[in-house]
């Protein structure tokens, strides 16, 4: 089954509960009104509900150096599980010294034979027991005070990277056949800052139970401060956090009609 199959099968799985998708909606912002949380959209709509899951996960930070996104998916990628077959029995360079970017070097010497990790700093900013493993690795090379200047090619396909010592500011240009950078993740929280709190990072912040600090209102998955930022882990956070909400909306329920059989007996 390929991915675009098990899309499509998650997809009319949810039709037949009765879900109702819209496509092509971009949130502008998530509140509060009347008693109820409301979803507003560019288009002008507004959908109103008593429980609301962002799911909204993050992005990969780019360098933002020329030449960057001109080859993005053409020799600069930011998935080593996805892209780095395609590189088998060839040299490939790793952009960042923290945890993701020594784990996912560590993974693509499964298929390339040289991997260059090209660090800002003086050190790895990695666990010990990762650093420790990528330091021990023959396929391994670690380049320290190293910043990249820019990324060159032709034919819309990665050729050169130029690389810059922080120390010297000598600049030199390497030709890996591919780059992968992992210098971090931006979550895609932006418009739910005024309603939920976030992390120094600008990670949804949330309870065991997904909750955020506004009650009904939940998150889930990449855009959670302390997810894993893995595939699986953000399908199973959005599981448990369904089961929560569905906990919450019996709450809700149950607080409704005790409100209105109060105000049938305040009447009566």
């Amino acid at each position: 089954v390929t991915g675009a199959e098990f899309a499509n099968r998650i997809i009319e799985q949810a039709k037949r509960f009765g879900v109702e998708l819209l496509s092509a909606q971009n949130v502008k912002r998530v509140g509060n009104d009347e008693e109820a949380h409301f979803v507003a959209t560019d288009s002008g709509h507004i959908y109103r509900s008593n429980a609301v899951l962002i799911a909204t996960g993050s992005t990969y930070k780019l360098l933002g150096v020329p030449g960057e996104e001109d080859f993005v998916g053409a020799g600069v990628h930011f998935c080593a599980t996805c892209d780095g077959p395609f590189y088998k029995g060839r040299e490939v360079a790793v952009i960042g010294g923290g945890n993701s970017a020594v784990e996912e070097a560590a993974f693509l010497t499964r298929f390339s034979p040289r991997v260059k990790i090209l660090v800002r700093g003086s050190e790895l900013s990695a666990s010990k027991v990762a650093a420790d493993k990528a330091k021990d690795s023959p396929a391994i090379e670690v380049s320290y005070n190293t910043e990249v200047a820019e990324f060159k090619g032709k034919n819309n396909r990665l050729e050169t990277v130029v690389v810059k010592n922080r120390k010297t500011g000598e600049t030199e240009e390497i030709q890996p056949a591919g780059v992968f950078v992992f210098v971090g993740l931006s979550p895609n929280s932006e418009p739910f800052k005024d309603i939920v709190k976030v992390d120094a990072q600008g990670f949804i912040m949330t309870g065991i139970d997904f909750q955020t600090s506004t009650e009904g209102i939940f998150a889930a998955g990449d855009v959670r401060a302390g997810s894993t930022k893995q595939l699986v882990s953000a399908a199973g956070e959005g599981a448990a956090a369904a089961l929560a909400i569905r906990e919450h909306l019996r709450g809700h329920d149950a607080r409704t009609l005790e409100a209105a059989l109060v105000g049938s007996t305040a009447k009566g």
